[in-house]
């Protein structure tokens, strides 16, 4: 099972949660459903600690722009209920349902050394089978309607990996129990390297290590 250049590496993957935010959200149910929740905005903050990544160059700028005049038309021809919709939509996008548990199923210690992981469920035929998550790091290239078709021509390989059957069960499982938590991802100090020395921290105990 391969892995993406500097996935787990804190300065360079925004996947990664902010050390602020998982001692923050802690192992409380309630504060995990609160972060399940707010998602989207979470995340919208990890970029900022990317030090090394140049954020902004004229393609971003070009991509605000859009996005922003698309805004405008919104408002201007629809009035401001239809923008309202499309920002509740951000942000119910992904939180507290099923397909929340996507974001819990791709990399949270579950069964580790195993770090990465994919959803077989009735789900894909909805979310365009992005629960084929190892498919998709091992052939990064191959589109979403064909990723069933890698773990087909390789059962030996994806079927003796642990797998999620169910996003609504993750979710439970995330929120009450005590052994899942924000902390629950491999860190690395390695960079850019196949080969990588991963540090597995599966539980709260290593909250200041993150």
């Amino acid at each position: 099972m391969k892995h993406h250049a500097f996935q787990g590496v804190y300065e360079l993957d925004a996947d990664l949660p902010n050390r602020w935010e998982a001692r923050l959200v802690g192992n409380a149910v309630i504060r995990k459903a609160l972060w399940l929740f707010l998602f989207p905005v979470f995340q919208v903050t990890r970029p900022a600690r990317l030090k090394e990544i140049h954020m902004l160059d004229r393609w971003v700028l070009l991509n605000f722009a859009v996005q922003l005049s698309f805004d405008a038309v919104v408002c201007f021809y629809l009035g401001p209920r239809a923008f309202a919709y499309l920002a509740m939509s951000f942000l119910f996008s992904v939180g507290l349902h099923p397909f929340g548990g996507r974001w819990i199923q791709e990399h949270y210690l579950v069964a580790p050394p195993q770090e990465t992981y994919s959803y077989y469920g009735p789900l894909n035929n909805i979310a365009l089978n992005v629960g084929y998550h190892n498919e998709h790091h091992d052939l990064p290239s191959v589109p979403w309607n064909r990723l069933p078709e890698i773990r087909m021509a390789a059962p030996e390989m994806y079927d003796s990996l642990v797998y999620h059957t169910s996003w609504s069960r993750l979710v439970i499982r995330f929120l009450f129990d005590p052994g899942i938590c924000l902390f629950s991802r491999v860190v690395r100090r390695e960079r850019g390297s196949v080969k990588l020395e991963a540090e597995v921290r599966p539980d709260i105990e290593f909250s200041e290590k993150l």
